[in-house]
């Protein structure tokens, strides 16, 4: 370790160069105001990853590109990974909110569903903006970590054609393929589809399926434009259970006792019309449909058939006006969100019998909204932005148990039990921030910023179960964040820096509390009662050296505390309080990019707060291009095999490890 960290700290030490090449400060970003604006006029620091910086580099999933943005990390709460911003730990799916082409993506059903963020093609994306807390004013709630977008490719400026096959360690295979023309004056066309295969690190895991995507986009007049979207994902997954400690120890590749076989499928349709009726006025109209579809087949002592199904059906409006001295941006949303979730269980008894349990849940959330949002520049230094959304939600809430158990008995005894229950519920709530802004250079500025967040509950929470009443319905309450922020960022001596001082204080935090002992819960209850905080910073900055020499450094910090509840006192379970990434890269001639990530996460804690050890890794790769229309690529990921796990409870026994050292090989071809 103490050699590792050696490496570390010499390739942290950099000199600043006066003349470094280009900034992301003319980059286009749209998260942080709905509309395209570059990055020096936006007031809050967004961090940004185009596709240049993802090309070449092995990634596999969506989930290995964002781990090199300052406070974001992937939580395994024992349902499979999901991302994580500003220390939400096993609440990350119902506190980030993740977008594709401005469509979220969390599931309405959130007791067991995790984000599907790695059903995106890497290859098709064109950049992914962050903004690290906050932005239910925009996005409505779930947003206390913060809102990620990930935006794939689109407009062609010309005609283009590549076809890519990558290589990996487990028997990874993978073949891109991307085509994009300017069919007419006014008509652009992309299509992109992509195949793969790969084992998992641990025996019996293997995972298999194709991307496809396409995108239109017609230029009605040169006022008017409309582009229709389109992703579709399949795939089939074959995963085993945790396994003990002695059984890591023994074989970190060994399989679990309980297999699971799982089909995914996501669609995603957007139509976007924009049109501007005048300079200063931008108005667009974006109906949209998705639908999530998981169906995992679980066998082990007993078997399980289940579906996990989400659909949204919605249309975004907002109009953006520009007064000379501000922008004023107000919108309105509709969206209907469905949510299916069955399981067939059968089991043989201990004694004897059978045990058969059938569940079904049916959910609705039917959610209209309005928000306002308004930047004035009083004068060349001082700016100020504040906004507010109201939104209106009615929930409808239906799920069914049966139980046939055959026991034997003398002589076998039947039991037959059906529990069910149905109900409508309204809640209401609103958001609002304010942000003044003082920009003290051309290309610097400080800003604060306070804002009044909301986390509504999903339709499961609002069902409970006693063991001997059965089902009934709770009045929970929305989760209120409140955040307050300072943040700067500015090109020192040329070279791009920023930095943000954050706190979070989240009151009448749901907390769920299993009542029934066993594997699955009998009996349970949510209630609002937890509050937390959160506090730390954030530094990101990137120096170009020579025109040869690129690095760059996140840093985050991040102390999250339990303030409330039987655990007052004690950590946010998952959440590491520092996190460090140097990234560098090197052009030793002029076809040639040697690349290199050192990533350091700091430990944390389970669910019964029992330590996880830190982790530092390190990823090397090369990239050349051979000629103008070939390329390659090739790494090692984890470097030096540390070996962490995705997953650890320690009371239970149960651990998933995270894969060791392994490799990467990528073949490029453009027409």
């Amino acid at each position: 370790m103490i050699n590792k960290f050696a490496i570390f700290s010499l390739c942290a030490t950099s000199a600043i160069a006066l003349n470094a090449a280009d900034t992301k400060l003319d980059t286009t970003v749209i998260t942080a105001t709905g509309f395209e604006s570059p990055l020096k006029d936006e007031t809050r620091n967004v961090s940004i990853i185009t596709a240049d910086e993802i090309e070449g580099r092995g990634y596999a999933s969506v989930q290995e590109i964002l781990e090199k943005l300052p406070s974001v990390t992937f939580v395994n709460p024992g349902f499979g990974d999901t991302v994580d911003l500003r220390g939400q730990g096993s609440k990350a799916n119902t506190s980030v909110k993740v977008l594709i082409n401005g469509i979220g993506l969390n599931m309405l059903d959130t007791a067991h569903a995790v984000v599907p963020i790695n059903m995106i093609n890497v290859d098709d994306i064109e950049r992914i903006e962050v903004i690290p807390g906050g932005g239910s004013v925009l996005y409505g709630g779930g947003t206390a970590g913060g809102v990620i977008n990930i935006i794939t490719k689109q407009k062609p400026n010309e005609f283009f054609a590549n076809i890519s096959a990558k290589f990996g360690s487990y028997s990874h295979r993978s073949t891109n393929l991307a085509l994009g023309v300017k069919a007419t004056d006014d008509l652009y066309l992309k299509f992109n589809a992509k195949a793969f295969s790969e084992n998992g690190y641990r025996y019996n895991e293997r995972n298999r399926g194709y991307y496809t995507s396409g995108s239109a986009i017609y230029q009605i007049t040169d006022t008017q434009n409309i582009t229709l979207n389109t992703n579709y994902y399949s795939s089939k997954i074959d995963t085993t259970s945790s396994i003990t400690k002695d059984e890591l120890n023994n074989n970190r590749k060994a399989a679990g006792s309980d297999k699971t076989f799982q089909k995914d499928r996501q669609l995603d349709i957007s139509l976007d019309y924009s049109i501007k009726p005048v300079d200063e006025l931008e108005i667009r109209i974006m109906p949209y449909y998705q639908k999530i579809k998981m169906t995992p087949d679980i066998f082990s002592s007993y078997v399980t058939y289940g579906l996990f199904e989400d659909e949204k059906k919605g249309v975004k409006t907002k109009g953006r006006y520009d007064y000379g001295s501000g922008e004023f941006v107000a919108g309105y949303e509709y969206e209907k969100n469905d949510g299916a979730r069955s399981s067939i269980m059968d089991m043989n008894m201990p004694t004897g019998g059978r045990y058969h349990n059938d569940i079904n849940v049916d959910i609705t959330k039917n959610t209209h909204s309005i928000y306002a949002l308004q930047r004035h520049e009083f004068n060349s230094w001082f700016s100020l932005g504040a906004g507010a959304r109201y939104e209106w939600a009615d929930y409808t809430n239906s799920r069914t148990t049966n139980v046939n158990m055959t026991t034997n008995g003398m002589p076998p005894r039947p039991i037959n039990t059906t529990d069910s229950i149905q109900n409508n519920t309204d809640i209401n709530t609103y958001a609002f921030e304010i942000t003044p802004n003082f920009k003290y250079s051309d290309t610097g500025n400080v800003y604060l910023k306070f804002e009044r967040g909301f986390i509504s509950p999903s339709p499961v929470q609002l069902t409970d179960k006693d063991q001997i009443k059965g089902y009934s319905f709770n009045n929970l309450k929305p989760e209120i964040f409140r955040t307050y922020e300072v943040g700067i960022k500015d090109l020192i001596f040329g070279q791009f820096s920023s930095a943000t001082i954050f706190k979070t204080d989240t009151t009448d935090e749901i907390v769920y509390e299993e009542l029934g002992g066993g594997r699955h819960a009998q009996a349970w209850r949510y209630y609002n009662l937890s509050k937390t905080r959160r506090y730390g910073l954030e530094l990101y900055s990137e120096q170009w050296l020579f025109d040869q020499l690129k690095l760059s450094q996140t840093f985050s910090y991040i102390n999250a505390q339990i303030k409330e509840g039987k655990d007052n006192g004690k950590r946010v379970p998952l959440v590491p309080r520092t996190k460090f990434v140097l990234g560098v890269d090197y052009l030793p001639i002029k076809k040639l990019t040697i690349l290199s990530n050192f990533k350091y996460f700091d430990s944390t804690v389970d669910s019964n707060y029992d330590k996880i050890k830190d982790r530092f890794i390190v990823d090397i790769g090369t990239k050349y291009d051979f000629a103008k229309n070939i390329s390659m690529s090739a790494g090692i990921k984890n470097l030096f095999n540390e070996k962490y796990n995705t997953y650890q409870n320690k009371k239970q026994n149960s651990y998933i490890p995270a894969p060791e050292r392994n490799f990467y090989a990528e073949f490029k071809y453009t027409f």
